[in-house]
């Protein structure tokens, strides 16, 4: 994953000279093996490499997890829902990376 990550990071940044997005990621529950500690770790480990390649300069602009839902839609999940209200785990690791991600672009600017 990290390297899958700055490999596109790289192109983006030497080749495209355009901003990154890495757009819906995340682990699903109908994996093997799958538990929320395990998609709490993932989360964090992507969410570090975004941050500290942001760091780095300009090019990653952020990251979006697939798929958060309002309480009541899990009828729609396809094995990626995560509904803030159930895992206040989750919920920190989200607004965790949007606070920091928030400051790196307040240094930034």
């Amino acid at each position: 994953m990290e390297r899958w990550i700055t490999s596109h990071w790289q192109d983006a940044r030497t080749i495209l000279k355009k901003p990154l997005v890495l757009a819906e990621f995340g682990k699903s529950s109908r994996g093997q093996g799958y538990n929320l500690s395990s998609r709490d770790t993932f989360m964090s480990n992507v969410y570090r490499n975004v941050y500290n390649l942001a760091k780095e300069g300009g090019t990653m602009a952020g990251s979006l997890v697939w798929q958060l839902m309002a309480q009541g839609m899990e009828n729609y999940d396809d094995g990626y829902c995560i509904v803030l209200g159930q895992n206040p785990l989750t919920t920190g690791i989200i607004s965790g990376q949007s606070q920091a991600m928030t400051m790196l672009a307040h240094l930034v600017h």
